[in-house]
């Protein structure tokens, strides 16, 4: 098939949901420290995204409760002014704007 890309409409979903209670201070940080990586298969017709949380890779698809978890007890300390809803709610845009 190729490429699994989300359309400019499901992308404007993601980032309506998200618009208010974010930062984009914390965004940059996770896109700069929790690199994602795809497995391509060929028996596969979408590749499988993985996510670097810890050292450890962590499949993304059904595990996003998880990884919002462990993000924010990894990042927490760091941003010792924003509101744990705020950095939650961050999170999941990041993870949402991967898939």
């Amino acid at each position: 098939m190729g490429k699994f890309l989300i359309t400019e409409e499901e992308k404007n979903d993601i980032l309506s949901k998200y618009s208010d209670g974010t930062s984009n201070e914390v965004l940059t940080h996770l896109k700069r420290n929790f690199p994602v990586y795809e497995l391509k298969l060929k028996w596969l017709s979408t590749p499988i995204k993985q996510i670097l949380v810890d050292d450890k890779l962590m499949m993304l698809e059904k595990n996003k409760k998880n990884l919002v978890s462990r993000i924010y007890n990894l990042i927490e300390e760091r941003f010792p002014s924003i509101e744990e809803s705020v950095l939650r709610r961050t999170i999941k845009k990041y993870l949402d704007g991967i898939k």
